[in-house]
């Protein structure tokens, strides 16, 4: 599929035709002026000239899975897409704001692909109203936990005691890893419970720079600012997390798009951030943020898997990839703490973000399938097991 693929990687074929075919989405009959050929790759350009927000899909009528995809785009532009096709019999279908339209259908013939090319059933907003009620339902559940723990890191610093403060700062940081927060997914409420450090500070001033929440504390904490000065942090991270529980009581606090992303992007955010030594603010539990972020993976995947099971082809290689990433993240603790990123050799470095890199490229096809789509024709919602 292209545009949002779930296709394996494909090697380059010679395209079936020399030129671009051009569709024409407004015309009555544009849809119509390429209805098939031989099997492989091609190259379309599509040009809106209906006046709407137009949506293209190529369709199996049998399955309803599409093959290719040219999202919302409005009158007078042209998207150029690249897309292989396997034999079969399709239509392209038409979605407007006001009109959906159907070709007739479009006959590809020829031997199969050397590669898998896998077609997508779109998933609506409505079929991700289960999972996305189910999400917010576990995350709610780990709030009163990490309330719990940020009270016990204020406690800590209230009778200035700097090592359990510590300890108490990441257990609390890593329960908050775990509930899709690495990628900032709360807007501003999220910035002032895990607001990244700074760029541009130097590590040593990071404890005097103007930030909050959990990077603030961690930066004043391992700089050995007196607790005293470092309490007024915790008292608004607690308000923070407070008002994160009443934002999530709110309708939509998770929106279908959100959703489709959000397993695909905590490990994203984790690789270019806290692989990099960005994110660190003076604790050195990079690893450790790495190791929440994949449960964090593991639970936001939870509620999609009616839906993944169904349409991808690589879940199990996905969930057998985060048990051996999540098992060489693990591998660098020890009953002392976690190693940190700056100690591992550049082998075992390189490892660590080879295993992550890899679970991103995998997730990916879960994000392309749990995308929210428009239906292609009436149907009711997937149903959850």
């Amino acid at each position: 599929m292209s545009s949002s693929t779930a296709s394996a990687a494909a090697p380059s074929l010679p395209s079936s035709r020399p030129r671009p075919v051009v569709l024409s989405v407004g015309s009555p009959y544009g849809i119509d002026d390429w209805l098939g050929g031989p099997a492989g790759r091609y190259d379309f350009v599509f040009v809106n000239d209906e006046g709407a927000g137009a949506e293209v899909y190529l369709e199996d009528p049998a399955t309803g899975r599409i093959y290719l995809e040219v999202e919302h785009f409005g009158r007078g532009v042209s998207r150029a897409v690249t897309a292989p096709i396997p034999p079969g019999t399709y239509r392209w279908v038409c979605i407007t704001d006001y009109t959906i339209k159907y070709s007739r259908p479009v006959i590809v013939t020829g031997d199969p692909l050397p590669y898998d090319v896998h077609g997508i059933v779109p998933v609506t907003g409505l079929d991700l109203r289960i999972p996305i009620n189910s999400y917010v339902e576990w995350i709610t559940g780990q709030l009163p936990t990490l309330t719990h723990q940020v009270e016990q890191l204020r406690h800590a610093l209230r009778v200035d005691d700097a090592a359990g403060a510590r300890r108490y700062w990441l257990a609390a940081h890593l329960t908050y890893e775990t509930l899709g927060g690495a990628y900032r997914a709360y807007d501003e409420t999220g910035d002032d419970i895990n607001a990244d450090p700074p760029r541009g500070v130097a590590p040593g001033r990071l404890a005097d720079a103007d930030f909050a929440g959990f990077r603030k504390i961690e930066a004043m904490l391992w700089h050995d600012r007196p607790a005293a000065t470092i309490e007024p942090y915790a008292d608004t991270l607690l308000e923070a997390i407070t008002r994160l529980a009443d934002e999530l009581a709110l309708p939509n606090a998770i929106t279908p798009i959100d959703m489709g992303r959000r397993a695909h992007e905590i490990l994203e955010d984790a690789l270019q951030w806290d692989l990099n030594g960005i994110g660190d603010a003076g604790s050195q539990t990079e690893l450790a943020t790495v190791d929440a972020n994949i449960t964090g993976v593991w639970q936001a995947l939870e509620p999609l898997r009616p839906i993944l099971r169904r349409q991808n082809p690589y879940l199990r290689q996905t969930d057998e990839q985060l048990r051996r990433t999540q098992e060489l993240v693990r591998s660098h603790h020890h009953d002392d703490g976690w190693v940190g990123l700056a100690v591992l050799t550049v082998r075992q470095r390189a490892a660590v973000n080879a295993a992550v890199q890899h679970s991103v490229e995998l997730l990916s096809h879960a994000a392309a399938i749990v995308d929210p789509r428009n239906a292609t024709s009436d149907r009711g919602p997937i149903t959850h097991d």
